[in-house]
């Protein structure tokens, strides 16, 4: 959920036509939302036009929307640390706590799957403290027995596969952290060893894993939704060769054990 911040509505496109009426053109949603938060009496800043005529308005609005240049994710992330945005705060801090940075580009030190990374945070928050309002505590209050997640996913990807900008992918890092989402007290040198393909005749790359998830779903999917079968292979293969019912981990999606 994104988080409302009334100073961060741009001004709204409106049309003052010739019956005198005026006609919001582009802001429909933000609108809604800000009375939905603030309440009828709210002021919103506006861009009013006078006097256009049916096609200029709907130029205007083509302009407004569809020749709007889409801002890539990083620099929505970069932009967001500088306005104090918590949440991307937190996900900047627990990835240099790795000794990593964020790119716009992924190479061996830097990561540029950033809505990976913010899913990752997103599964925390579900577990996270909130206040008597339903907001966020901050720092992130998470109960006993739960860790972070973007550290620990970090550390497991790394100990399989080394610093190098495959290890780095946003579906293997969503699927791990679906997976010690699911299982918190899953060991973590076990589940690297296993990505790694650890007593096996040929080691285990990223690459393998990917088009493994890819044969498992259906009409090959993007990222996100090849991460779910994913997860499940490697609940699979963390499980191979445990006997002790208490150790095997659960795959994401499946309730819990009796």
């Amino acid at each position: 959920m994104k988080m409302w911040d009334p100073f961060a509505l741009l001004p709204a496109i409106v049309s003052l036509r010739e019956d005198g009426r005026y006609y919001l053109l582009d802001g429909q949603h933000s609108t809604e939302v800000a009375v939905e938060k603030e309440g009828p009496d709210f002021l919103r800043d506006c861009m009013v036009y006078e006097g256009l005529s049916d096609e200029q308005e709907a130029k205007l609005f083509l302009a407004a929307n569809r020749d709007r240049k889409a801002v890539k994710p990083f620099d929505i992330f970069r932009v967001s640390i500088t306005a104090g945005d918590p949440r991307n705060t937190r996900i900047l801090a627990e990835v240099e706590s790795r000794d990593l940075g964020i790119s716009g580009s992924t190479s061996a030190n830097k990561i540029g799957a950033v809505q990976a990374l913010t899913a990752l945070a997103v599964m925390d928050e579900k577990h996270a403290a909130r206040d008597e309002s339903g907001s966020l505590i901050y720092p992130l209050v998470l109960p006993e027995g739960r860790s972070p997640l973007i550290p620990q996913v970090l550390q497991v990807v790394e100990d399989a596969w080394g610093r190098n900008p495959a290890t780095w992918e946003g579906i293997m890092l969503r699927a791990v952290a679906m997976v010690l989402n699911r299982n918190p007290g899953a060991r973590l040198d076990r589940l690297s060893g296993k990505l790694a393909g650890h007593g096996k005749r040929k080691p285990i790359t990223v690459a393998q894993w990917k088009e493994s998830s890819i044969a498992n779903t259906v009409g090959g999917g993007g990222s996100s939704s090849r991460s779910a079968p994913l997860a499940k292979l490697i609940v699979n293969e963390y499980n191979t060769g445990l006997t002790d019912p208490a150790e095997l981990l659960i795959p994401p999606g499946r309730p819990d054990k009796d």
